[in-house]
């Protein structure tokens, strides 16, 4: 390999840079730069070479134009093992550069700012031109030239450039595909920006969620040994530029693709039951991507104890979440039946105790305010080669209106809001019938609103619960008062549901006849 001469460096973030700077400096290697790149280095007692000097041409446009001229791009784009190549460098005066260190304009942090701040503004000033330019061109060249975006980088090239004088070609592949990847989620980010007509927020300042243009550049986490079946691939991905996944498996076999789409799912109704009751212990139980047990309790063992009650057939290799302080005793409660998955907030050395032996149960860590943080994105769906896109439903219908009979009581109230939150992530058609702050009965996935109505009672007495003055929530409205009567022949003596069907009147007045109790969301929570 070459001794490596020359570095370009044009940083917007100097993260790194003063390390970085200092150890190219130490190995001999020259350094050019532009503006503010070039006095942070200078500063440092670095000598640099401005590129204005090198090409002879002043910085223009108050500085649009800076690095876009043959004498950059010439020496980066040049193919060593190409003589032709060579002799016109010569002939020009043209230096070849090896390292091009370039970081970009923060175009999404500064449309994150605009949001933030309730109003459009132009961001065409934040685009990177010359940026990008150099990167792609690195990249392209990437056999003879280092293409390097990312500071966390600078540390393992210091290293291997100490070492063996140069930078290996798996290490430049890498970097040519980071550089490609970062420049592409760059375009697509600019390319949905000037598909809104620069406008990022709507008449009220809430920002636009879905665009004309929507662009997506996903980096893979996890190989999967299969997907939903064995003979599907699969893999996990996160957006590129995104933080690590907020969870942390502490012990287990591999994760499947069915346990982590379950544990989604968990961490999903785990989340809505914590922003309902943030001040009390919580366990959600999924099977198949659906509830099948919920509760909340004074302490962590009553809710895990609750929740599994619900329907302890499918809990039986389910996946629990748990919020809540959590130790030995709710670990042996955890391991005496078979589970796929737990995730919990944090782990005692008493708990990991416990789980190691069952060294197959997969025990995730998970900060779920972080995850709760991120619950506002998109909920994408591929099939045929087309896509379906949705801003995601983080929100959870108030429900404060009570349209029929006597005032409920407290304890009611914050049943129906369980069962409310719980229905919200159970597949339609949904019913769920909540008792004591723990679910009792789970209808899910039905043809029909009745069947699910009736499953919810079949399931409840099956398990030996007694649904005499339980309540209910349904994710969508009653198009006839047959759901109701059935719940309510059942014992179930309150019922929210979103309301809106040209049969409101009848169903309203079938659950008076019953002094059945009612309440209206004005809003539905479809799950398919």
């Amino acid at each position: 390999m070459n001794k490596l001469k020359r570095a370009i460096i044009s940083v917007f973030d100097k993260t790194g840079l003063e390390a970085f700077a200092k150890g190219l400096d130490k190995l001999g290697i020259k350094i050019y730069s532009t503006g503010g790149s070039a006095k942070f280095i200078k500063d440092l007692g670095i000598e640099v070479v401005s590129i204005s000097d090198y090409t002879d041409q002043p910085e223009i446009l108050e500085g649009r134009v800076k690095s876009l001229h043959p004498k950059i791009h010439g020496g980066i784009l040049a193919r060593r093992n190409n003589p032709q190549d060579l002799k016109e460098l010569s002939e020009h005066g043209i230096e070849l550069f090896d390292l091009v260190v370039v970081n970009l304009y923060p175009f999404k942090k500064k449309v994150a700012e605009s949001i933030a701040s309730k109003k459009s503004s132009s961001l065409i000033e934040d685009i990177d031109i010359g940026g990008p330019t150099m990167l792609r061109a690195a990249a392209k060249n990437s056999e003879y030239i280092l293409p390097v975006c990312d500071p966390s980088d600078y540390g393992s090239i210091l290293t291997q450039i100490e070492k063996q004088g140069n930078v290996d070609i798996e290490t430049r592949r890498r970097l040519a595909c980071k550089t490609f990847s970062t420049t592409a989620e760059y375009d697509s980010a600019i390319a949905r920006y000037f598909s809104l007509e620069e406008k990022l927020v709507d008449e009220k300042g809430n920002a636009i969620s879905l665009a004309p243009i929507e662009g997506i550049v996903l980096e893979r986490v996890l190989e999967l040994r299969y997907g939903e079946n064995p003979h599907q691939h699969a893999a996990l991905y996160k957006n590129l530029g995104s933080g690590p996944i907020p969870w942390e498996k502490i012990q287990g076999k591999e994760l499947s693709y069915n346990n982590i789409l379950d544990s989604l799912a968990a961490l999903e109704l785990l989340i809505e039951i914590i922003k309902v009751f943030p001040d009390r212990s919580s366990c959600a139980v999924i099977k198949h991507s659906n509830p099948c047990g919920a509760a909340v309790r004074p302490s962590v063992l009553e809710a895990i104890i609750a929740a599994k009650a619900c329907d302890p057939v499918s809990a039986f290799g389910g996946i629990v979440a748990i919020k809540g302080k959590f130790g030995a005793v709710e670990a042996e409660e955890l391991c005496s039946g078979f589970l796929e998955v737990v995730l919990i907030e944090a782990l005692t050395p008493e708990a990991a105790e416990v789980f190691a032996k069952k060294k197959n149960v997969r025990v995730i860590v998970c900060n779920f305010d972080a995850f709760a943080e991120n619950s506002k994105g998109l909920n994408i769906r591929s099939s045929f080669g087309l896509t379906l896109m949705q801003s995601a439903d983080y929100q959870l219908a108030s429900i404060d209106k009570q349209v029929v009979g006597e005032a409920a009581s407290n304890a009611e109230i914050e049943d129906l809001r369980l069962a409310w939150a719980i229905c919200k992530h159970v597949k339609s058609n949904a019913v769920v019938a909540v008792k004591g702050l723990q679910a009792i009965g789970i209808g899910a996935g039905q043809m029909s609103r009745v069947d699910s109505a009736r499953l919810v009672v079949s399931r409840a007495r099956s398990f030996g619960f007694n649904l005499e003055n339980s309540v209910a929530a349904s994710d969508a409205f009653l198009p006839f008062p047959d759901t109701l009567e059935i719940l309510n022949d059942s014992g179930i003596s309150a019922l929210v549901q979103p309301g809106g069907s040209i049969k409101d009147e009848e169903v309203f007045s079938v659950a008076k006849q019953r002094k059945m109790k009612m309440f209206i969301t004005g809003e539905r929570h479809f799950k398919h």
